[in-house]
């Protein structure tokens, strides 16, 4: 697994977030499914 991070949109409020996934495609589907995908406007960026 790998870590991803992300800036999303939470109540109006735009924060960065972090989760583990094991591929990029997979991170930005955990968060859009989280988030919603209008609030989940770029790619995650792998860090670590």
């Amino acid at each position: 697994m790998k870590r991803y991070k992300a800036t999303v949109n939470a109540a109006g409020m735009w924060i960065e977030t972090i989760l583990y996934a094991q591929n990029q495609a997979h991170a930005y589907a955990l968060f859009k499914a989280i988030f919603g995908s209008s609030n989940v406007p770029h790619q995650p960026l792998q860090i670590g």
